[in-house]
């Protein structure tokens, strides 16, 4: 299986860049199989679409407002 993990944010912005660490976390910690993607998304919005294309499996881990405790761990599907 083709995957992508995309951590995105801005470590100097409110969000502490919350998926850029937790992307440097797996790289630090982990040994992914190289069907897997680990990627330091930052800030680039759609120029992240290269990255995303022919992928089988997308996670994308970002800072939220979703009205929810801070440190709530929410899972968005499909839409």
């Amino acid at each position: 299986m083709n995957i992508a993990i995309i951590g995105i944010g801005n470590i100097l912005m409110t969000d502490e860049g919350t998926g850029v660490r937790a992307v440097e976390y797996l790289k630090e910690r982990y040994l992914l199989p190289d069907s897997v993607s680990i990627i330091d998304g930052g800030t680039m919005g759609l120029d992240l679409l290269p990255y995303i294309e022919g992928k089988e499996k997308v996670m994308l881990i970002d800072a939220v407002n979703i009205g929810r405790e801070p440190g709530a761990i929410v899972v968005i599907e499909n839409d």
